[in-house]
């Protein structure tokens, strides 16, 4: 059986039609849904994410504090930082398939982990979410990461701007290690012309698939902020590291 908080989370979200049958996309046993019952059980079975620091989202060591030393050390530039799943086994698996392999209707499920993490978090002014460049976006033919917080805004009850900011091209970042990734990203995303006076004192929480070393993230946060946002939350669906 599903636990109380997937089953309202999933009742939450918008309706969407149902497919004939084929493989549960986790367990390769057929179903009527891309995620099995069973599947879906033990998703919502599994324990929460541990105590994490609430500016990267990377697990605490049990100091007391609700920060890291290094976000102690040096605030980045997110004010707060949420995510609903580490990323691992299995989830990193279905999220290589909802991001690279055309399975956007994966975003119902994956959203509704999303939802319940986010429950009982503080509500932002605006939520957005981590833009494509129009490349990437011709080549997926969908970007994740909107799919994800449109499914999200309306339960939580949120206006979304789904075209808040624009990303520059450039090449994929998936194989950069840190340090070029912050390189990589670096003056990448432009706030989208009429936009300023949306976000001008608002706090702003971006949606974004998975958050690895948070470059990305940083980057639009250092973006907002230059355009007068008061605070930029990031809310992923996974967090790496």
């Amino acid at each position: 059986m599903l636990s109380t908080a997937w089953t309202r989370a999933k009742a939450l979200l918008p309706r969407e039609r149902p497919r004939l049958g084929g493989q549960c996309l986790l367990c390769r046993q057929w179903s009527r849904h891309r995620l099995c019952a069973q599947c879906l059980s033990q998703a919502a079975s599994r324990p929460a994410r541990g105590a994490a620091c609430s500016r990267c989202a990377l697990p605490l060591a049990g100091t007391g504090s609700p920060c890291c030393a290094a976000c102690l050390r040096q605030p980045p530039p997110l004010d707060h930082c949420r995510a609903a799943l580490d990323y691992g086994h299995p989830w990193d698996r279905l999220l290589l398939d909802f991001k690279f392999n055309a399975q956007a209707p994966l975003a119902k499920p994956l959203a509704a982990l999303m939802l319940g993490a986010l429950q009982a978090e503080p509500r932002p002014d605006l939520l957005c979410c981590v833009p494509l460049s129009s490349q990437r976006l011709r080549e997926r033919g969908y970007n994740q990461s909107h799919e994800l917080a449109r499914r999200l805004a309306r339960p939580l009850q949120l206006p979304y701007e789904g075209r808040l900011l624009i990303r520059l091209p450039g090449a994929p970042q998936s194989r950069l290690d840190a340090e070029a990734r912050r390189r990589h990203v670096r003056g990448a995303f432009v706030l989208t012309a009429g936009m300023a006076a949306r976000i001008r004192g608002a706090r702003v929480a971006v949606v974004d698939d998975v958050m690895t070393t948070g470059a990305t993230l940083h980057e639009i946060a250092a973006t907002l902020k230059r355009a007068g946002a008061a605070e930029v939350w990031g809310w992923a669906l996974m967090r790496a590291g």
